[in-house]
C-alpha cells in the first residue's frame, strides 16, 4: 500500500502537519511493509507534475484540513482516477470561539495577504470543508469527540496522534532557580486560559510561592500580556521550530493543559502525551480530551480554587511528583510511539479500503 499525505501548514506554523502527515509517513516507512510521501497541499490543489507523479501511484491520498477551493477540485480529480481519499483534521472548525486567530478565516472566509490587503472566500471555508467532507471515502481525526460531531458528512474513524520519541530522548535538561510552571501552544488557546480559572490559580500560587516562574511558549502573545503575575515571575519564549521543541519542554517543572468549551472538548491528547514522555508531572482540565489520560496525572475542574489546591500542592511536593511522572505516566508515553502503533493506522487504512471496494 503506498499512502501520500498532503500536508497543509508552511514552514512558519508547522506543527500539525508534522503530527497527522510527517510522524506516520516517516514510521511507515521505517517499517518497510508499505510506503508513504509527503506532498504539499499547493501543489496537490494546482494538480502539478510532482502532484501528478507522486498521487498517480497511490492508493491512498490522506488529505489535511484545507478542504476548499481547489482543493476540492483535485480530490475529485483522483476520486475519478479510483484513487481513495481520506480527509484528516484535528480541529472543530465549527465551534471556535470568537477569540480563536483562525475564526475570521473558516467562518467569514477572511484571507489575511502577506501586503496587509485582505481576500475574501465565498462561500466560507467551512461551508466548503462540510462539502469536501461529502466528497472524500472517510476522514481521520485524534478525537472522538469530533468523530462523532461529524458522522453525518463521512465515514469517520478516530486515529490517535502517536509520539515520535526519538524527537525527546536525550534531551538536555539544564539546572535552574526556582520552579518553572510551562504551558506552549498556538493562537487558539486564549479562551482555554480565560475560562479554565487557571489565571487567578497562577496570580495565588505565584503571590504566594515566590519561587515559581510561569512560562509562556508561543506566538499567542496574549495569554502571556493577560496573565496577572509580576513581569519578574513571567518567561515569554517564542515559538522555536518543532526540532527544537523539546529544548524547550525540557525547561518545565509542572505542565499546563488547561481547556474550556465546546472547541477544547475536541483537542487531541499531544500536549499531555508530551508531558509524560519527558516525565513532566501534569495538570490539565477535567473533561473529554485527557479523560483517557487520568491514571496518569491530574485532571481538575475549571475553578480558581481546584487549580490552585493542587499547584500548590505540586510545587510543595515537587520531587515526589517528579518521581511518579517517571513511572507509570513515562511508561504509558512511551507505549504511545508512532512506530509501536504504525501496524494501527495500517490497519485504519486498510479498513477505509475494503469498505470502499
Amino acid at each position: 500500500m503506498k499512502i501520500v499525505y498532503v500536508y497543509a501548514d508552511n514552514l512558519q506554523e508547522w506543527n500539525c502537519s508534522e503530527w497527522r502527515c510527517a510522524v506516520p509517513a516517516r514510521a511507515i516507512n521505517r517499517a518497510g511493509r508499505h510506503s508513504a510521501e509527503m506532498l504539499s497541499i499547493n501543489d496537490f490543489s494546482l494538480t502539478t507534475p510532482q502532484a501528478q507523479s507522486i498521487c498517480s501511484s497511490a492508493d491512498i491520498i490522506v488529505v489535511q484540513r484545507n478542504l476548499f477551493g481547489s482543493v476540492l477540485s483535485a480530490v475529485q480529480h483522483w476520486k475519478a482516477r479510483d484513487k481513495i481519499l481520506v480527509a484528516d483534521f484535528d480541529d472543530a472548525y465549527n465551534l471556535m470561539p470568537s477569540s480563536n486567530g483562525s475564526y475570521r478565516f473558516w467562518h467569514d472566509g477572511i484571507v489575511n495577504r502577506a501586503d496587509g490587503s485582505q481576500d475574501k472566500l465565498d462561500p466560507a471555508p467551512l461551508t466548503q470543508f462540510k462539502w469536501g467532507l461529502r466528497l472524500v471515502h472517510a476522514a481521520t481525526v485524534p478525537s472522538k469527540r469530533l468523530a462523532d460531531d461529524w458522522h453525518n458528512y463521512a465515514e469517520m474513524y478516530y486515529l490517535p496522534n502517536y509520539i515520535d520519541l526519538e524527537k525527546y530522548q536525550n534531551v538536555r535538561r539544564e539546572s535552574h532557580k526556582g520552579i518553572i510552571i510551562g504551558w506552549g501552544g498556538s493562537v487558539s488557546h486564549l479562551q482555554s486560559f480565560m475560562g479554565s480559572g487557571v489565571m487567578t490559580a497562577l496570580q495565588q500560587v505565584c503571590r504566594t510561592r515566590p519561587q515559581v516562574k510561569v512560562m509562556v511558549c508561543g506566538n499567542d502573545k496574549r495569554v502571556f500580556d493577560a496573565l496577572p503575575i509580576p513581569e519578574e515571575q513571567k518567561i515569554l519564549q517564542p515559538w522555536v521550530p518543532y526540532n527544537e521543541w523539546a529544548n524547550v519542554l525540557a525547561k518545565f517543572d509542572i505542565g499546563l493543559a488547561p481547556l474550556h468549551g465546546t472547541f477544547d472538548e475536541r483537542r487531541s491528547w499531544i500536549k499531555v502525551l508530551e508531558y509524560m514522555v519527558m516525565k513532566i508531572p501534569w495538570v490539565a482540565s477535567e473533561g473529554p480530551a485527557y479523560q483517557d489520560l487520568r491514571p496518569y496525572g491530574w485532571l481538575v475542574k475549571n475553578t480558581s480554587g481546584a487549580w490552585e489546591r493542587v499547584l500548590l500542592d505540586m510545587v510543595d511536593h515537587l520531587e515526589n511528583y517528579k518521581e511518579e511522572a517517571s513511572q507509570g505516566p513515562y511508561f504509558f508515553g512511551i507505549s504511545q510511539g508512532i512506530d509501536e502503533n504504525v501496524d494501527k493506522i495500517i490497519q485504519t487504512y486498510s479498513e477505509i479500503t475494503r469498505r470502499v471496494r
